[in-house]
């Protein structure tokens, strides 16, 4: 089963509709923002007025994992706004999408297409693309089981660093040994055995959100889908 088609099973139970006239404040999650002073991982009263003016711009996730985007003028709660795209909607869109990027660039590595996570906190560094680390943890690698090679090496962008490390042969996982090393909005190369390397971003997740299908939902925006996907699968 593809993972697209993996999304579609775990997502059946979460697909829930925006309720623009909900009772009761809900704190809303900034996942985006521009032309505004907000910041991804900002959180807003849903039951407070929300000012936009022409060409600002706010994308937000509700506690639910619906998403919402705003852009002004605007000028009422976010709980009033229409609309609104449910997480299985959103997550299944992204997964498209990176699977046209895949074949549109060509899959020159054996990790290159989306792998189906066993963990939602591990991050797959064998192939280039987005990986989501929760603030504050520990950096876990992980490697589909196509990838059995016994050494990895993870180069900083800026060449500020490099490290070669031992693989496991028994295991999947690999816990990077000085986790500080790992920040949030960075990206890293990764070469497994002398192979091409692979190009990684790492985005961090705020450990203060407050559920399930809204971690997802944050997730699936960073471009973690297959983090998300094993998220909603492993907590059901």
């Amino acid at each position: 089963m593809s993972v697209s088609a993996h999304c579609g099973v775990a997502l059946l139970v979460l697909g829930l509709a925006w309720l623009p006239a909900r009772a009761g404040a809900e704190e809303m999650v900034v996942v985006a923002a521009r032309g505004i002073a907000l910041h991804p991982g900002e959180k807003i009263d849903s039951a407070k007025p929300l000012v936009l003016v022409e060409g600002q711009h706010v994308t937000l996730i509700a506690v639910n994992g619906v998403t919402l985007k705003l852009s002004g003028p605007y000028d009422k709660t976010p709980a009033a706004a229409s609309g609104g795209s449910d997480l299985s909607t959103a997550l299944n869109a992204l997964v498209t999408q990176q699977q046209a990027r895949t074949v549109e660039v060509g899959a020159t590595r054996a990790g290159s297409a989306v792998a189906r996570l066993p963990d939602p906190w591990v991050l797959d560094i064998s192939r280039s693309g987005n990986v989501c680390l929760p603030n504050g943890a520990p950096a876990v690698f992980w490697r589909p089981a196509t990838v059995r090679t016994p050494t990895v090496v993870i180069t900083a962008a800026d060449r500020s660093w490099i490290a070669e490390l031992n693989w496991p042969e028994a295991s999947d996982r690999l816990v990077m040994p000085i986790s500080s090393a790992i920040r949030g909005d960075a990206i890293y190369y990764v070469s497994f055995d002398g192979s091409e390397e692979a190009a990684v971003t790492v985005n961090l997740v705020p450990s203060d959100l407050p559920s399930v299908p809204m971690e997802a939902a944050w997730l699936a925006h960073q471009g973690c889908e297959a983090q998300a996907e094993a998220l909603l699968r492993t907590q059901r």
